[in-house]
């Protein structure tokens, strides 16, 4: 019975250290915080020219699991340019090193430019005589 005891707590952490080791995945999370709506993502993989496209709802996001030491390089386009905000495209290269998360992070910017400001004529106060 007491060889029982003690064996269990020894399979449970051997369960825990291979588990742990076979979930090192290398990806790439991009995490859609703009006002543009649904992010497209194509990901292309510079070795092989193999394209992938994705999608990531607003205020979401996505997880791509990517080959360790490959050079990738992802573009990202919005459907709608809302007012006041400026939702860039991007065209990025990157590469992850092996078991790493490289998270990317699409935020949208607020232009001042696009700002109208609206000022407020004084008050006119008629005095009686």
């Amino acid at each position: 019975m007491k060889r029982r005891i003690i064996l269990l707590p020894v399979l449970a952490l051997v369960l825990t250290v291979t588990l742990s080791a076979c979930s090192d995945k290398t990806t790439l999370r991009f995490s859609n915080e703009t006002e543009c709506g649904t992010a497209s993502i194509s990901l292309t993989n510079m070795e092989s020219g193999n394209i992938k496209d994705y999608t990531v709802n607003q205020g979401k996001e996505i997880e791509i699991e990517v080959d360790a030491g490959v050079e990738y390089r992802y573009e990202v386009e919005y459907p709608r340019q809302p007012d006041f905000m400026q939702c860039d495209s991007k065209r990025v290269t990157t590469m992850v090193s092996e078991g790493q998360t490289l998270t990317i992070r699409l935020t949208s910017i607020l232009d001042p430019e696009l700002v109208q400001t609206q000022t407020a004529a004084p008050i006119q106060t008629q005095t009686a005589d």
